[in-house]
């Protein structure tokens, strides 16, 4: 019997920029799957590879995942919200990416 493969951490996950499955998923993310479905089911989240139970998702999922837990449980925030609130993040995210390559904004520095 060929030896166990250790279990990737989640740093190796994000860096390897890989797919993983739901298990792999809802184990990083310590979440339930019925949580990351819905998530799904309100466009927070995509899959990469086949619906149901074979479901894979790109590993920087984990990220998004994190925000919309912090999301709900900080605030509040109901799914709907959850994924309108990421996708406005992802928006700034991009027009300060692309203020930065212009030289217009100075280097990032976090609000808090």
């Amino acid at each position: 019997m060929p030896a166990k493969q250790p279990e990737p951490t989640d740093a190796e996950i994000l860096e390897d920029a890989r797919e993983i499955t739901l298990a792999e998923l809802t184990r990083a993310c310590r979440v339930h799957a019925d949580w990351v479905i819905e998530l799904v089911e309100h466009g927070v989240i995509e899959p990469v590879g086949p619906q149901g139970p074979q479901w894979r998702f790109a590993s920087t999922t984990i990220v998004r995942i994190q925000k919309a837990r912090r999301l709900q449980h900080d605030l509040g925030v109901n799914l709907p919200g959850i994924a309108l609130a990421l996708q406005l993040l992802e928006r700034i995210d991009a027009l300060e990416a692309r203020l930065r390559a212009t030289s217009v904004l100075p280097p990032h520095e976090d609000a808090e």
